[in-house]
């Protein structure tokens, strides 16, 4: 019995075969798989569509609710219990549909990455292969850097906004006092705000120290990830008299790039904490588990809703956003905890490979 396979309708190649013949087969191949790919990116992006439009009326249906619930429960109305029960099975129908369209929204971001990459693989096969700078695999890897350089470009510009334009600004702002007195020969004040200006000088000279060190932390190549990790809690402890611990297992040496985004992940998170818990208690834990290198950072703050987060803001905020892809660019899951009055926690789970679980 001859058994058939979906290859058999592409034409069969000469059993010695011109480059061009070859070419022309992979290409037919590729633009195969491209259309079928399309197929399937089509229908998640309808699916994502459809989830969508339902959630919005979920979420409608819900604020219509829970005001109708307020009012039943002020006013001691019978119907106050059936509300009640409403809101919470719209509740949970909401935090469904998130999870379902997060998961399709995925999907649909992979085959678009796999798309890309293979209508790239196409263009090459397409090409003679003479110029190097018309290879689309060249031109998405000189896009990429070129979007890393500005994203870190504007990163810096707020660092130094914030950071050495502040102590600059601030120092500016005291010797402009000092001439004025000078001028009017307020000599007792003189004294008093050179003094001052001496203070706030030195804190600056420390700040524009810190934020040196946190763009490129020498002890992160010098001794790894754990001792990087641990100056730079005692340096922030010290900066914002913050309550931080840092425990960590004995940990094998990573790729210089994983320990490079594991950092900066800590640098966000506490940075995060900073703002949004302040004074709160923080824990950092770098331990092996299973085979896999894992990086908690929990606060005691007043924690969110992360999904009225997305709801209301129609996206993840900024510095999630920004963990997340530095995450997945090291293949790490990466994982946000928190509600309201029970502080976040941050959790990076980085598989290890064999070379790195070696003694």
């Amino acid at each position: 019995m001859r058994v058939s396979s979906g290859l058999e309708r592409e034409p069969a190649v000469s059993a010695d075969p011109s480059d061009a013949d070859v070419l022309a087969a992979a290409h037919r191949i590729v633009v195969a798989q491209l259309v079928q790919l399309r197929s399937l990116a089509e229908s998640a992006q309808q699916r994502r569509e459809q989830m969508t439009a339902e959630l919005r009326q979920a979420e409608r249906t819900l604020d219509e609710v829970v005001t109708q619930c307020r009012f039943a429960v002020e006013r001691k109305l019978p119907t106050a219990a059936d509300l009640t029960e409403r809101e919470h099975t719209l509740r949970t129908r909401c935090e469904t549909l998130v999870r379902e369209r997060q998961q399709v929204q995925h999907a649909l971001k992979q085959l678009d990455q796999l798309v890309r990459q293979i209508d790239m693989s196409s263009a090459t096969l397409r090409g003679t292969g003479e110029d190097e700078s018309a290879d689309p695999w060249m031109q998405a890897l000189r896009a990429q850097i070129i979007k890393g350089r500005e994203e870190e470009r504007v990163r810096l510009a707020r660092e130094v906004h914030d950071g050495p334009a502040q102590v600059l600004a601030n120092t500016l702002m005291g010797l402009e006092q000092c001439w004025t007195l000078i001028q009017k020969q307020e000599h007792d004040r003189l004294g008093v705000m050179v003094d001052r200006l001496r203070g706030a000088t030195r804190d600056g000279l420390h700040e524009v120290r810190r934020f040196i060190a946190d763009l490129r932390p020498g002890r992160l190549d010098e001794q790894g990830l754990v001792a990087a990790i641990e100056e730079y809690t005692r340096r922030y402890r010290d900066a914002y008299n913050a309550r931080v611990t840092f425990e960590a297992d004995t940990l094998p040496r990573l790729p210089t790039e994983s320990e490079i985004v594991l950092y900066r992940i800590v640098q966000e998170a506490l940075q995060n904490a900073h703002k949004h818990a302040r004074g709160a208690a923080i824990q950092v834990t770098l331990t092996v588990r299973r085979g896999r290198l894992v990086l908690i950072i929990r606060d005691d703050g007043p924690g969110f809703d992360p999904h009225e987060v997305v709801r209301r803001a129609g996206r993840e905020s900024w510095g999630l956003t920004s963990m997340r892809e530095r995450a997945e660019l090291i293949g790490a899951r990466f994982v946000v905890a928190s509600r309201p009055g029970h502080g976040t926690e941050v959790t990076v789970a980085l598989p290890l490979v064999a070379t790195d679980l070696a003694p």
